[in-house]
């Protein structure tokens, strides 16, 4: 890049290229996404708690997979906890959970803690 900018004009790129810096092309469009993310943070927030609840232990994810198997869903009852450093598990893990809604929405009907662990992390979140 540094040869191409300084045989363009005669005086070439700045300090000879000395201080060119190029980012990478993914890290580049994983600060895009995480930009246009932002409006909707608290969305992806409370999608990212409710996969981080349903895979924080066996017992919750087998039943979350009977809710799945309830609900007629097949075998996609897998669901994905994104990554902040990458753009794309973000959205591996926000499509996952936009198949899985309906098994959400029983989770939420049959587990009495699925709620409750919510309102905990918002009383948290008032703490400090």
């Amino acid at each position: 890049m540094n040869r191409k900018l300084n045989s363009w004009r005669v005086d070439g790129a700045i300090l000879g290229g000395k201080c060119l810096h190029l980012r990478c092309c993914a890290h580049i469009l994983n600060l895009i996404v995480s930009d246009g993310l932002k409006d909707l943070h608290e969305s992806v927030v409370a999608i990212r708690n409710a996969v981080k609840y349903v895979k924080s232990s066996p017992s919750r994810l087998a039943q979350f997979k009977k809710c799945v198997e309830h609900e007629k869903m097949g075998n996609n009852g897998f669901v994905v906890l994104d990554v902040p450093t990458r753009w794309n598990s973000t959205y591996l893990m926000l499509e996952s959970a936009v198949k899985l809604r309906k098994a959400f929405e029983r989770m939420e009907e049959e587990d009495g803690h699925y709620i409750n662990y919510f309102r905990e992390s918002d009383n948290e979140k008032k703490r400090i």
